[in-house]
């Protein structure tokens, strides 16, 4: 993986694909609503808004995880 500077470009593993869910209504069916899977809406808030950055004051993060503006 290209890190671009980034202090912590392995926590982009973990946004880029929560990101992805939210864009994705046919993920949200297939796996979010499946008991079996581990993934639903509490895990992907969380981890925007928890673990990997802050979703509601994302500009601490720039350089960190995310890439820029």
């Amino acid at each position: 993986m290209i890190d671009h500077g980034i202090a912590l470009p392995h926590y982009r593993l973990h946004v880029v694909p929560a990101v992805v869910a939210l864009a994705s209504p046919t993920w949200q069916r297939e796996v979010w609503l499946d008991p079996d899977q581990f993934e639903d809406l509490n895990y992907i808030v969380h981890v925007l808004f928890d673990d990997f950055c802050d979703a509601d004051n994302p500009s601490p993060w720039l350089g960190q995880c995310l890439r820029s503006e």
